[in-house]
């Protein structure tokens, strides 16, 4: 899965919200997310804990402090990571990715996890809707077209 350990590149979170909720969200505030399918998208350019492997590590992980505006949103009692998708890149492709995804997605929560963002993103998490088929082959799909090689894991939900 990780050939190296200081990988570096982009990765994608499918995450399923199982009932409509309010998330305190850092300094965005309580935020109303619907119940359905969102896609988090990130980038991973360092080494160690900023690699692809630490990234994805502290995403799928339950212990750890709220710092990042997805740890909010993960903690929610309702919450899961369904799969992550990633490809190993030496660009920061995250804002591309969020461009080919956002074509069949929706912006529920402006600058969530874009409030530093260099290109001006309008938000790095997108509403999915409520069907859950084909998720996960629409952010492969955003990858190819990107000329990425996507690579799919799915984690061992505790719930």
């Amino acid at each position: 899965m990780f050939t190296r350990v200081d990988q570096k590149g982009v990765y994608s979170l499918l995450i399923e919200l199982e009932a409509e909720t309010l998330i305190q969200v850092g300094k965005l505030g309580r935020i109303h997310f619907l119940s359905g399918f969102y896609v988090y998208t990130g980038s991973a350019m360092g080494n160690g804990a900023s690699s692809l492997r630490g990234r994805i590590m502290r995403h799928l992980s339950d212990e750890k402090k709220n710092f990042w505006h997805i740890d909010y949103f993960l903690s929610s009692e309702f919450s899961k990571v369904l799969g992550v998708v990633f490809a190993e890149t030496v660009e920061n492709r995250e804002h591309d990715m969020v461009s080919a995804l956002k074509e069949n997605a929706e912006v529920v929560c402006r600058k969530f996890g874009a409030s530093d963002c260099e290109r001006s993103c309008v938000s790095h998490l997108l509403y999915l809707g409520q069907n859950p088929h084909k998720n996960l082959e629409f952010i492969k799909e955003a990858y190819k077209k990107l000329e990425l090689e996507p690579i799919t894991l799915i984690p061992k939900n505790k719930r």
